[in-house]
């Protein structure tokens, strides 16, 4: 179920059941293609909700990205969540926090579907002048490699607990609902900025979408085959760089080199492997791309300070 809020009433009144938000346009694009979708929100409350949305477990042939905030909240169900360079594993409860700076979409595990509700806002023209007279929103905080999107219930309860009552307070249909719903805005992004502090020293990658669309082939390439042996010329090759201005590019745009954001894509997916199947770990990593057991046991403990069976028995332990 999809809402907007109608201009002359405080109704909330349906607008559409797609699964996808609607966005201004919306074409067939070929496999593994990015695309900036921009969103059609309310200039008098710029806030989309879907309370009813749903992922299946079809192969990723496009990621995208929209010029608004997007929170969401798994209600059933499991997967993989692909957001810039990261692929993180997400389970019923968790709360994904992305920004207009990164491409993303999800897939559900093998066979099933998962559920979602998710709130697509501009946080100051929907907070200023109306919840608070002054908005601290700075999104750097919630993008780039070091962010992790997919906010467990267990490691941040307050953030899991105000993403179920924006969804409780979704399903009213009084004269409060705007009210109350700017205000479970404003404290849950005030909740954000206190969890998540500035960083300090590291330098800022850019993630805008245009400057993106320079390295897209390479991502593209690295979101579809990492599995492969890449190399760093044919990545250059398919974003038509030279390997040297290639390699400056990315690094700028991305906060890393192609290399490390290679590697860590195959981290990152053996990391959803581990904490969503029950395979064996070699198989894991031959099937993410590394050559031998101890190349990736060594690549994943470097990541994650823990061998990848710890990790798979934290993550057991947790569910």
């Amino acid at each position: 179920m999809r809402w907007k809020f109608d201009d002359s009433t405080l109704r909330i009144v349906p607008r559409s059941t797609q699964f996808a938000p609607k966005t201004v346009r919306n074409p067939q694009l070929p496999a593994a293609a990015l695309q900036f979708s921009p969103l059609e929100l309310n200039p008098s409350f710029p806030l989309d909700i879907v309370l009813d949305g749903e992922r299946d477990d079809r192969p990723i042939t496009q990621l995208h990205i929209h010029d608004a905030l997007e929170i969401g909240c798994c209600l059933e169900g499991s997967g993989t969540f692909y957001i810039g360079s990261k692929i993180l594993p997400f389970h019923a409860g968790d709360v994904t926090v992305i920004t207009d700076r990164e491409y993303h979409r999800c897939r559900s595990s093998p066979g099933t579907r998962s559920r979602w509700a998710w709130f697509f806002l501009h946080p100051p023209r929907l907070l200023v002048p109306h919840a608070t007279s002054a908005l601290l929103w700075e999104p750097e905080r919630f993008s780039g490699p070091q962010f992790r999107n997919v906010l467990s219930p267990a490691a941040h309860p307050a953030i899991a607990q105000l993403a179920q009552q924006l969804i409780a307070e979704s399903h009213q249909n009084d004269a409060h609902v705007r009210t109350n719903l700017r205000a479970l805005c404003l404290v849950l992004l005030n909740t954000l900025h206190r969890r998540f502090p500035k960083s300090r020293g590291r330098a800022k990658a850019d993630h805008s979408a245009r400057a993106l669309a320079r390295i897209a082939p390479a991502l593209q390439l690295i979101a579809g085959h990492f599995q492969e042996p890449l190399t760093i010329p044919a990545l250059a090759a398919a974003c038509a760089m030279s390997v040297r201005n290639f390699q400056l590019q990315f690094t700028r745009l991305m906060g890393c080199s192609p290399q490390t954001h290679l590697l860590q894509s195959r981290i990152q997916a053996a990391a959803a492997l581990l904490a969503d199947h029950d395979r064996a770990i070699t198989e894991i990593a031959f099937s993410c791309g590394f050559n031998t057991l101890s190349s990736f046991n060594r690549a994943f403990k470097a990541m994650h300070k823990m061998n990848p069976r710890q990790y798979r028995q934290g993550r057991h332990a947790e569910v």
